[in-house]
């Protein structure tokens, strides 16, 4: 997937807010005992964290 070098930025920032959303959502999960959502949820997480490293910077223009 290409995208813009004005768009990057922005989708890396959503991206970062989102795990860290989904990230304090399963520790969340931990202390209340649901120890699968909370593993599922820290996966999906760090999954979305890096997702902008497989996106590529389209440099023409």
């Amino acid at each position: 997937m290409k995208v813009s070098r004005m768009k990057y930025p922005k989708i890396d920032a959503i991206s970062k807010i989102a795990g860290l959303i989904l990230v304090a959502v399963s520790i969340d999960n931990v202390f209340r005992g649901n120890y699968f959502i909370a593993l599922f949820l820290f996966g999906l997480g760090g999954f979305i964290s890096i997702t902008p490293l497989f996106i590529k910077v389209d440099t023409s223009a």
